[in-house]
């Protein structure tokens, strides 16, 4: 009698078992994400040299960013003579959309 159950409790926990294992996932999620002390050194230099960001592209970037910025004051005295101009609004996002761009890649590059 005492085998009887014993036998059937391991039968019932191999199938709880066996029926909860596919849908664990570990404590990582899925493990497409890792932690970077998870890495070896050598994965992390590739990945940060991977998320670099291209020296070309930072210049243009900032070279954009420092000719719009430059018409801004001219624009602002415009308003104060009651001249509005219509792409004011475009370009000072324009601005928030480089500089917001140039800062993630310093620190990016700064990790």
């Amino acid at each position: 009698m005492n085998t009887i159950r014993r036998s059937s409790f391991v039968l019932v926990l191999c199938l709880v078992c066996s029926v909860a294992s596919p849908q664990y996932r570990g404590p990582v999620g899925n493990g497409h994400e890792r932690k970077g002390w998870a890495e070896l050194p050598e994965q992390r230099t590739a990945m940060h040299l991977t998320n670099a960001p291209d020296p070309r592209e930072l210049k243009k970037d900032a070279d954009e960013l420092a000719q719009l910025s430059q018409t801004i004051p001219a624009e602002v005295e415009g308003i104060s003579r009651g001249l509005v101009s219509s792409n004011l609004n475009e370009r000072l996002k324009r601005i928030e959309k480089l500089s917001k761009k140039l800062r993630d890649a310093v620190e990016r590059s700064s990790r």
